[in-house]
């Protein structure tokens, strides 16, 4: 919004900027000129600088624009380089973020958090990692969304076409829970040091929880693979490529401190692998179109695999107590991962702000464990 003397407050900038739709529909901070150049602090780097494009023509995203929806969604200054990479991540074309977003399927953007950033800005990883109550879960998730609808001029009706739409869409955010991880935490599985913060985007379709009734190895991947939907399968396409001119699918499980320990003797490839070999669907409800035409000479399957490839099957550890898994998918696009970079000024900074993410609830949660 401009410096001049129209009312700032709260309530005149949400009706004004949703008359405009540039809001989620909640209210929202108005992103005034000091609120902006106090979000800028939380970077090196010039407000004019392009970070990449969103949408399809008119998306060039601009460090001010991830300043302005880090505003208005209730984000700190010291929350700017994970927005940063967050919104380097919805730029690449390889996330086929755009597809995500306009879709008749109702797609959510999913973030998954690693590194010592976690700790510094109190990232919630462990007891309902994925529900409200954490100040930079929540505010990180809207400003990204708000970064690629705003950029990308995106309107229910207008380009958004799901046909149900997604609650998770801006808030699907939560820490690795590194602490409790047996294996090599998702970053540095994708190729980053463990001393590196990393953010990581999917697009998945639907989130679900799922709960194993024996307690064993066995049990618990037996329990992942009869609760995926058919529908959630992981297949790449050989036209798939940077432009996403295929089509690439993936599911990511979420295991929960407990079941983790359950397979900790095991490799995460020999996991994926496990679920690779045994996850398969009737092929009449593959959605591959397999043993559909009635001219077939041969005869047709029964039954064909869920995913192509283990490397579809993506695996990672969050949550708290409990015996609850996750399981998101499928996933429109490869899964994209960007390094968080911190400013040279970061001490200083989290000095200055961090104060504003302290809290006296959450006895019981002490920290990214």
């Amino acid at each position: 919004m401009p410096a001049d003397d129209r009312d700032t407050s709260i309530e005149a900038a949400t009706a004004e900027l949703y008359e405009r739709g540039v809001t989620d529909g909640l209210p929202v901070v108005p992103p005034t000129e000091e609120r902006v150049e106090r979000m800028l602090e939380g970077t090196d780097r010039p407000p004019e600088t392009e970070l990449g494009t969103l949408g399809t023509r008119e998306g060039s995203l601009t460090v001010e624009t991830v300043a302005v929806n880090g505003v208005m969604a209730g984000c700190l200054p010291i929350h700017m380089p994970i927005l940063l990479a967050g919104a380097e991540a919805l730029a690449d074309p390889k996330s086929n973020a755009i597809q995500a977003s306009v879709s008749t399927g109702s797609w959510a953007y999913l973030f998954l958090l690693n590194g010592p950033i976690r700790e510094t800005l109190d990232v919630n990883c462990g007891t309902a990692a994925f529900g409200p109550g954490f100040r930079t879960n929540r505010t990180v998730a809207r400003a990204l969304g708000l970064i690629y609808k705003n950029c990308a001029r995106i309107h229910p009706g207008e380009k958004e076409m799901s046909t149900f739409g997604s609650p998770f869409k801006f808030s699907l955010f939560a820490g690795e829970n590194e602490e409790r991880n047996p294996w090599d935490p998702l970053h540095v599985e994708r190729g980053y040091d463990a001393d590196e913060s990393t953010i990581t985007f999917a697009a998945p379709n639907s989130y679900l929880q799922t709960l194993p009734r024996r307690i064993s190895p066995e049990g618990v991947l037996a329990n992942l693979i009869h609760n995926t939907p058919p529908g959630m399968t992981g297949m790449k396409t050989e036209t798939a490529n940077e432009r996403f001119e295929g089509f690439q699918t993936e599911v990511f499980y979420g295991l929960c401190p407990y079941n983790a320990a359950e397979l900790e003797e095991y490799s995460k490839s020999e996991i994926t692998s496990y679920i690779y070999e045994n996850a398969r669907n009737p092929a009449h409800e593959s959605g591959l179109g397999i043993g559909d035409d009635p001219d077939e000479e041969t005869l047709s399957p029964i039954s064909v695999r869920q995913f192509d490839d283990p490397d579809r099957i993506n695996l990672f550890v969050a949550g708290g107590s409990g015996r609850f898994n996750a399981i998101i998918g499928p996933t429109m696009g490869g899964p994209t991962t960007k390094r968080i970079s911190l400013p040279d000024n970061w001490e200083a900074l989290v000095e200055r702000y961090g104060s504003e993410l302290n809290r006296d609830w959450g006895v019981g949660w002490k920290g990214p464990r």
